[in-house]
Parts: structure tokens; sequence; C-alpha cells
């Protein structure tokens, strides 16, 4: 790298310190006709205290013999302060250990007086460079350091980011699986319950074929008896118990179906395939996988309008569903209301989940879209879904709007467009807004 020695000196200041009056004063004038900027000290303590309170200089030239404190202990306490700023030491009373003691000490060269100026301007000269590529490295290095941090910052993101998706990706074959697995036992279940049901009605029509006949041709004695065993027997109450057990099993029986297939169409591979999709059933499904975190911490609102399906990646979208629901049903501090709301707007179809939980402040706001920033307890969050979630809208070339109020809630709204490979992008996230009302 080059330097040109009239930049290096141009504006350059030095700090001149000696007891001596002319010695002083010569140097500074013969430095000043060279360029330098010259402040000049006749005691190292008013030199010292000027070096903590002022601006700094880029050389110190010092005379070693001086009074209270002599140069050597004067260049410890700038050591301290700055360990890079040369020090040249002036001293007429030379001897080989004050040198040695001095270059100890950190001192950048030693001049023996009387000197040439000559030969103090080179010394000076070299010191300036000195100083220059010191600042140009300790430049460098901060840059260095700061995209070294930028980049680990990176690749632990993206190392983040690929260790949930394995992760997703593996939850979605173990559903896929369990799916499966559960759909053969709970087939054969939903026949038997429902072969039960017919058996039931018939069994049914017969006691009561049965007691009507008796009814008829029995003896007044034998119709006793037989009314008795059977109250005794509760007859009556055990075949209606057994239809309700069966219609709350057939109930049952269909929830887990639901809930299969909610398992199934969450854990869907999409292979970045864009398909036609309705928001509203994304909804549902989801809703059935996360309905435990909301049930019981809040109400359920639902307002869904009528809204034509959208081409999408379906299964992502219902990562960014499930994203906004949990982190509703976890902001409640107490029981509460979670609104879920879809309508269209134009070319949009919107989305919006609100709670009436704790809210945020507009520093939290601010930071919500960042990767690993979350307000949540250890081991409760990674502060990675909201990031996700804005990165999938962004991917529909929707958008993520947030309007939140301490102690009164927090409104998501997305926006997605119908067709996101034909609509433009039109940003990612528009902080403070509520997204607009539904359409009724």
């Amino acid at each position: 790298m080059h330097f040109n020695s009239d930049d290096m000196q141009q504006g350059r200041r030095i700090m001149v310190v000696d007891d001596e009056l002319h010695v002083r004063m010569s140097i500074a004038s013969y430095l000043e006709r060279q360029g330098y900027r010259v402040e000049a000290f006749d005691s190292s303590i008013d030199a010292l205290a000027a070096f903590r309170q002022g601006e700094g200089c880029d050389l110190i030239l010092t005379d070693v013999k001086m009074p209270i404190m002599n140069g050597v202990e004067f260049l410890g306490h700038i050591r301290d302060i700055d360990p890079d700023i040369p020090v040249i030491l002036m001293t007429a009373y030379g001897n080989l250990e004050m040198a040695v003691d001095a270059i100890k000490m950190g001192a950048f060269d030693f001049i023996i007086k009387p000197f040439e100026f000559e030969c103090l301007l080179a010394a000076i000269a070299k010191g300036i460079r000195y100083r220059c590529l010191a600042q140009l490295e300790k430049d460098h290095t901060i840059e260095l350091e700061q995209a070294l941090a930028e980049k680990i910052k990176e690749l632990q993101e993206v190392h983040a980011q690929t260790v949930l998706s394995e992760k997703m990706a593996s939850i979605g074959l173990l559903s896929a699986g369990v799916a499966h697995e559960i759909n053969n036992p709970l087939a054969f279940i939903a026949s038997n319950l429902s072969s039960l049901d017919k058996y039931l009605v018939r069994l049914t029509d017969f006691i009561d074929w049965q007691t009507e006949r008796m009814k008829l041709s029995c003896p007044p004695e034998l119709l006793a008896e037989q009314e008795q065993y059977r109250k005794a027997r509760k007859i009556d109450y055990l075949v209606n118990d057994v239809r309700v057990l069966l219609d709350e099993s057939l109930e049952g029986v269909t929830r887990i179906r639901k809930i299969v297939a909610s398992l199934k169409s969450f854990a869907r591979k999409d292979d970045d395939v864009l398909e036609l999709a309705d928001l509203n059933e994304l909804i549902e499904s989801t809703l059935t996988i996360v309905w435990n975190e909301i049930k019981y911490v809040a109400t359920l609102n639902r307002e869904f309008g009528e809204i034509p399906p959208i081409r999408c990646y379906p299964s992502q979208l219902n990562q960014v569903i499930m994203n906004l629901l949990v982190n509703a049903a976890h902001a409640m501090k107490s029981e509460g209301t979670i609104t879920v709301r879809t309508w269209q707007d134009g070319n949009w179809v919107c989305l919006a989940v609100s709670d009436t939980g704790c809210g945020m402040t507009e520093e939290i706001r601010s930071r919500i879209f960042e990767p690993f920033f979350t307000t949540k307890e250890a081991g409760r969050g990674t502060g990675l879904g909201l990031a996700i979630s804005n990165d999938i809208v962004m991917k529909h070339s929707g958008t993520i709007d947030v309007a939140s109020e301490v102690g009164k809630g927090t409104t998501f709204t997305v926006r997605l467009p119908l067709d996101p490979g034909i609509l433009p992008h039109e940003g990612s996230v528009r902080e403070g807004e509520a997204g607009g009302e539904p359409n009724a």
C-alpha cells in the first residue's frame, strides 16, 4: 500500500513535551513549518491531563529528564491510555540502559540531543506512517470482525432454519405414518360400531314386539312378573344408554377421523407445486391440530367469509396459520378470546387472527419478525416462528400486517393474492395496520 508523505504530514497532530523553553519552541516552530499541528507542554503532568481530556494526537515527542514525572514514566501512562500511539523519547544523557528501559515501555524511537532537525523529521515521519498503518489495521480488523459476525449470524440462521425444516419434515413423516397406523384399526372400529348400531335397532324392535305380544296372550300374573324382572334389570335404561353410548362412540370415531385427516393434510409434502386450496379449510384443519393449545385459555370465534380458492402451497400456509394461532394462545395471561376472520378484498384473500392477550410494546412489535427474537420463556419458543411465517407469506407475494396495544391484544392480518404467480409482490411487513375490516 502506498502512502504519500505530504498527505501523512498535513494536519497531523503532534504533542511536544519538554521543560526547556527554547528547545520546546524551536521544535514546535520547525514542525509547524512542515505542516504539522503542534501542542507544546513544559510538564508531563499537564501533557498527560491534556491527552486524557483532549481530542488525542498522532504522535508524542517527549524529553526524558523532566521534574515530577520523567519521560519514561509519562510513556507508561500514555501506553495505558493508547497502546498504539508512537512516542519518541529525547534525551541529552543517553545510555544503553535507559534506551532498553524505554523500548521495554513501548517507546517507538529514541533520539539523543543535540540532534539534526532532518533526523527528527525522519523519525516523526516513520512514526506517523506507523500510526497510519496501525489505524488502518485496526479499521480492517473491525471490518473483518463485523463481517465475520454477520456471516456467523447468517450461517446460524441458515442452520437453524435447516434444522427446523428437517424437524418439520420428520414430523410430517411421523404424522403421516401415525395417521396411516390409526386409520387401519379405526376402520374396523367404525365398521363394528355401525353394525352394533344396526343390531341395537333390531334388538329394540324385537323387545318392543315381544312385549306387545305378551300383553295380548299372557296371564296377568306372568306379565306382572315380566315387568318386575324388566325393572329390576333396568332393561329400558340399558337400551336407552346403549343408544347414547353408541352415538358418543360414533361421534368420537368421526372426530378421530377428522384429526387423522388434518394430520395427513398438515404433513403433506407440497414439492413446491402451487395448488388451489380453500383458506377456510386450511384453517379448520390447522385448528384441529392446535386445539389443545387454545381450548384451555381462550374462546374461539370463527368469522369465515365467502372466499374463492387461492393458488398456494397449502402445508406452508398451514404452518403460518399454526404459528399465528399458537402465538395468540400464548399471549393469554388469563382466559380471553381468539377471533379468526377471513374475507375477500379485490384480488386478495385476507386472514386475521386477533387475540385479547397482553399485547406488545412498540419496541417488541418492531422486532417480532427478526429471526431468533422471542419474548417467551426458555424452552417455549425458538424465535423463528414469525420469521419463517413472514418468509412463507413473502413467497406467496403476500403481506403480514400487525397491530397491537399493550394490555388489549394483537391482530395479525395476512393478505394473499389469488394467484401469486400473476400478482406483483408488494412487500412483506407493514407494521401498525390491522389490515382493514372484513367484507361481510
